[in-house]
């Protein structure tokens, strides 16, 4: 048997075994954990020992990896999320979440189109299950089926690349729309900030981790052709990815729900590897070894870093959800003191993500940028527009992702607890608290292994640009050892605040202007925090906005709420649903329920079929 498959036997098994154990919860529990984790356990560990024994990883195994670690990750994470939280339904979670895995790890491991299909069908239904777990909840069933018809929808488009023959740019075309339904692209995108929010949180820690980004891997696999035109692909994935970018942090920006905003960040870090690849195909097209080289690595170092913090965020959204009922970040406040582990953990991997160093997320950006810059010095006049657009947009890019994540940090875990749940917060368990750490681990000593995986592995990939390779692990390596002694710098100043200057420490009140009793009312809520923003964004984000102003001295209430609804459902896939539903409503009629009418309609099509036949007799 190819060991490359027995990770995602072991995780069917599992799935089979945990549905006829679902009458004994416990009994399902451990049938799904034992099996995936013995099964992703064993996937990484092959992984490795053919590294070790010089055999390279392949493109395959690069996007296996992730599905892998957050498989393991978000299932140790699962046991104590689901307890008080739908425990009693174990053996369908158990069932359909280790389908979802054994079913991602086939796409990326199938020989062939058909098979490839078939995982990338039984991924999206199983996923879908996930999605409506908590199926009493009217937002998750909506979630749901908005996700079964985005997943319908991408199958659509890829019967139609498999199975019928069509040149390399309509095959670019129907991956770029089959396969972009999964990553998220402008208009394609509105099923991910509905499916995020409703499924449980480590189930959107594997879809957001590393779900969509095997839509990636879809497009490099079956739309991108030796034979195409690189220039195209390299201009619409760049282009996608500057739109992608900025609009899917901005709309981030603008949400109170966490899991929400962790979905709308998922789309932005979509657009930095689109980007990314389109950089790499653009310096193919134009002959610039170190343009492509620099969008490659960038784009591999991009893909693991989200999927490990990005995976890492949403076990810790699921962590305060289970300590508090609630992802509304109104309602929350002060979580860092009740929840020290959760808390700091969640800091972390925001900061990994926004790409601050002396984390990975910093270098893998810095190759993005380090592609850009080689496009701004090419000489071609639209390569270095483009680049000089993207530039810019990148930036803008980051800084508004570290204003999200600044909202968060301040709105619910900084502060004073805003409602009765966060006031009784406490922590999770600590073999949860566990998993997000060991996922920052990973994340951070990725970063000392990206020289020898561009070294080793990209010389692989690509022999004729060995020395770029080479030259970029170096800058790499680098970057690695200053933030490695930043990290140990950083370390020594917080042991010496912590230890050596506590005896000159002065407590006292803070300054609340002038109150001599500071609350929770007067602090920032995550709507208030980036009011400004949203404001100055409000030709994108159009804002419904519900004002009652405090009247008089002592005003009893006042309030303020805004509901922003996401801009592709409200340009493009409202007024579509619209006009399919009036179209459905008007054939509708013609169901009268009357016998005469249905005679009619048989006699007329009777007659139709004779001229027919008539007519091809003669």
């Amino acid at each position: 048997m190819n060991t490359l498959y027995l990770p995602s036997t072991l995780a069917a098994a599992g799935a089979a075994a945990a549905w006829l154990s679902g009458r004994w919860p416990k009994a399902a529990t451990s049938c799904g954990l034992l099996s995936v984790t013995a099964g992703m356990i064993f996937g990484i560990v092959d992984m490795i020992l053919r590294t070790k024994n010089g055999i390279p990883l392949t493109a395959s195994d690069i996007f296996a990896l992730p599905v892998m670690i957050l498989t393991l990750a978000a299932a140790i994470h699962s046991v104590g999320y689901l307890k008080g939280h739908g425990d009693e339904r174990s053996g369908s979670y158990w069932c359909f979440f280790n389908l979802t895995a054994a079913a991602m790890l086939t796409v990326v491991f199938a020989g062939s189109a058909y098979t490839f299909l078939l995982a990338w069908e039984v991924m999206g239904a199983a996923s879908f299950a996930l999605v409506l777990f908590d199926r009493h909840n009217e937002n998750s069933s909506r979630a749901g089926w908005i996700y079964m018809i985005a997943c319908h929808a991408g199958a659509a488009f890829l019967i139609l690349l498999f199975f019928f023959p069509y040149t390399p740019g309509w095959m670019f075309l129907l991956a770029l729309l089959g396969f972009g339904l999964k990553i998220g692209f402008p208009l394609l995108h509105v099923w991910l900030p509905e499916a995020h929010p409703a499924a449980p949180a480590p189930v959107s820690a594997l879809m957001s981790g590393a779900m969509i980004e095997l839509g990636f891997y879809g497009i490099f696999r079956f739309g991108i052709q030796m034979t195409g035109d690189f220039a195209l692909y390299g201009w619409v994935l760049l282009g996608l990815g500057m739109i992608s970018a900025p609009a899917g942090i901005i709309f981030a920006l603008a949400q109170k729900n966490l899991k929400k905003l962790l979905a709308y960040s998922s789309i932005e870090n979509m657009g930095i590897l689109s980007c990314a690849a389109g950089f790499a195909f653009l310096g193919v097209a134009y002959q610039l070894p170190a343009m492509t080289v620099a969008g490659v690595c960038g784009f591999l170092v991009h893909l693991f870093n989200h999927a490990l913090f990005k995976g890492g965020l949403f076990l810790g959204a699921g962590s305060v959800y289970k300590a508090t009922g609630t992802l509304d970040m109104d309602q929350m406040g002060g979580l860092l003191k009740r929840m020290p582990g959760t808390g700091s953990y969640f800091i972390l991997h925001a900061l990994g993500l926004c790409g601050l160093p002396p984390f990975a997320g910093f270098a893998g950006e810095f190759l993005i940028y380090y592609a850009a810059f080689t496009g701004l010095c090419s000489g071609y006049a639209p390569l270095m527009w483009i680049s000089l657009a993207a530039l810019v947009l990148l930036a803008l890019t980051g800084g508004l992702a570290a204003a999200a994540f600044a909202k968060v940090i301040g709105t619910a875990f900084c502060g004073e607890p805003r409602s009765e749940a966060a006031e009784k917060a406490q922590e999770v368990p600590s073999f949860m608290n566990l998993v997000i750490f060991v996922l920052f681990l990973t994340g951070c000593l990725m970063l000392f292994l990206i020289p020898y995986g561009i070294e080793k592995t990209g010389g692989y990939l690509m022999p004729d640009y060995e020395t770029q390779y080479m030259e970029l692990a170096g800058i790499t390596a680098s970057i690695g050892a200053v933030s490695f002694i930043a990290s140990v710098l950083t370390g020594i100043f917080i042991i010496l605040r912590v230890y050596g200057c506590r005896k000159q420490e002065r407590i006292a009140l803070t300054w609340d202007c002038g109150y001599a009793k500071p609350s929770a009312k007067m602090a920032y809520t995550a709507t208030s925090f980036t009011a400004t923003m949203v404001d100055f964004f409000s030709f994108l984000l159009r804002p419904r906005k519900k004002v009652t102003p405090p009247q008089g001295i002592f005003s009893g209430t006042a309030e303020y709420d805004e509901n922003i609804e996401d801009a592709g459902l409200r340009t493009w896939w409202t007024p579509v649903f619209k006009f399919f539903t009036f179209t459905a409503d008007k054939i509708h009629q013609l169901q009268s329920g009357s016998l005469h009418f249905y005679l009619l309609v048989i006699v007329l099509t009777l007659l139709g079929m004779i001229i027919f036949a008539v007519k091809g007799g003669n």
